[in-house]
C-alpha cells in the first residue's frame, strides 16, 4: 500500500470514529483506531484544514491543557438516495453526519426511462453541489449496477446506473436491489449481530422479492438473482409467484384468496427453513397481521419440524428500505476515495 492509499485509509477511520461518536479529541481517536497518536494528528489537522471536519472546542481534561474536540463538518459533503418505485420517486438528501436534511416525491421514471430520472437527479445536484454520492433502490436484480432483470420496465432493462450517472455526474454511483437494501435495514436497525441470517419478504406491486442475509452479510448469489421468490416451484406445476397470483396480498379481503396466499407463504418459509435455516423471517405490515402469522407458522410445522422454524414477524417496510438506502449511502460518504 503507497503512502496516499495508507493516508486515506487513516483518513477513513477516523470519519467512520467521528460518525459513530459523534465528538472526539486526538487522544480519543488514536485510543479507537489503534493508531498512533503523531498519525491521528497529523491527519486531523489536514482534515480540519479542507473543512471536512470541525474543531468544536475543548473537552474535558484530566490534568493539564483541556483537548481539542473535533466532528464531521456535515456542510462538507452530501449524499442523494433515490427510492424507484411503480407510481412515484423518492427522493432524500443527507448531509456528512447522516442526517436526512430533505425529503421530495415526484412523478416515477420506471415507466417512463431514463431520461426522466437524469432530469430528476440533475435538479438536486443543482440545488446541492456538495453532492458526492448517489444511491438508487431498483426493483429489479442488479450486477454492479445494471439492471439485468426488471420485470415490467423494459425501458430500464440492461440500464447501468451506475456507469451512466458516475460518467455524467462524477458521483460515486451505487445501485441496490430494493429487497436488498431492506434487509440490510433491518439488521441495521436492530443490531448488526453477525450471527443471524434472515429473510424478508415483500409482496408489492413489482411482484414478490426476498432479501437474504446470511451469518450477517448480505447474499446476492452467482449471478447476483438471490432473492427473486417468484420462481421458487412450490408444486408439480406452479412457483410462488404463480401461486401469489391466485392469492390476495389485501388484509381482510375474500377468505379463500386469503388462505391460498397463507398456504404459499407458508411453503416458502419451509423452503427457506430447509436451506438456510434462517433464525428470522420478516414480513411487510402492512400485508399480513399478526393472527396470519400464526395461522403460517401453523402450517409450516405441518411440513417441517416446529423447533427449526424461524420466528416470524413483521416490520415496517417503507421504513427498513429507506433506513437501508440511508445506511448505504452514508457508507459510500465516509469510504476511502
Amino acid at each position: 500500500m503507497n503512502p496516499k492509499m495508507m493516508g486515506e485509509m487513516i483518513r477513513q477511520q477516523i470519519r467512520e470514529t467521528l460518525y459513530r461518536e459523534v465528538e472526539s479529541t486526538k487522544v480519543e481517536l488514536a485510543q479507537s483506531t489503534g493508531i498512533s497518536f503523531p498519525t491521528i494528528s497529523k491527519a486531523l489537522d489536514e482534515m480540519n484544514d479542507s473543512g471536512e471536519v470541525l474543531l468544536m472546542g475543548l473537552g474535558l481534561s484530566s490534568g493539564g491543557r483541556r483537548p481539542k474536540t473535533y466532528k464531521l463538518n456535515p456542510a462538507y459533503m452530501t449524499g442523494l438516495v433515490a427510492c424507484l418505485e411503480k407510481d412515484y420517486s423518492s427522493y432524500s438528501i443527507m448531509n456528512y453526519e447522516g442526517d436526512v436534511i430533505a425529503r421530495e416525491t415526484l412523478p416515477g421514471v420506471l415507466q417512463v426511462g431514463p431520461k426522466l430520472l437524469t432530469e430528476q437527479i440533475g435538479t438536486f445536484l443543482a440545488r446541492y453541489p456538495a453532492m458526492r454520492v448517489l444511491t438508487l433502490g431498483v426493483p429489479g436484480a442488479v450486477d454492479n449496477g445494471r439492471a439485468f432483470h426488471i420485470p415490467d420496465y423494459e425501458r430500464f432493462k440492461d440500464f447501468n446506473f451506475k456507469a451512466a450517472y458516475e460518467e455524467r455526474y462524477s458521483l460515486r454511483v451505487q445501485v441496490e436491489n430494493d429487497m436488498n437494501a431492506t434487509v440490510i435495514g433491518y439488521y441495521d436497525r436492530i443490531g448488526n449481530d453477525d450471527s443471524l441470517s434472515l429473510v424478508y419478504l415483500y409482496m408489492g406491486k413489482n411482484g414478490p422479492g426476498a432479501g437474504v442475509i446470511v451469518n450477517g452479510k448480505v447474499v446476492r448469489g452467482k449471478a447476483f438473482f438471490s432473492g427473486e421468490v417468484s420462481y421458487v416451484p412450490l408444486s408439480d406445476t406452479r412457483n410462488f409467484g404463480q401461486l401469489l397470483a391466485e392469492a390476495s396480498p389485501v388484509q381482510n379481503s375474500n377468505e379463500g384468496e386469503r388462505s391460498r396466499l397463507i398456504d404459499a407463504i407458508s411453503r416458502l418459509v419451509v423452503a427457506f427453513t430447509a436451506t438456510i435455516n434462517p433464525h428470522t423471517f420478516i414480513f411487510n405490515n402492512k400485508e399480513l397481521t399478526h393472527p396470519e402469522l400464526v395461522q403460517i407458522r401453523s402450517r409450516s410445522a405441518s411440513l417441517v419440524p416446529e423447533e427449526s422454524l424461524p420466528d416470524l414477524v413483521v416490520s415496517d417496510w417503507e421504513q427498513d428500505y429507506f433506513h437501508g438506502l440511508q445506511q448505504l449511502t452514508i457508507r459510500s460518504m465516509l469510504a476511502a476515495d
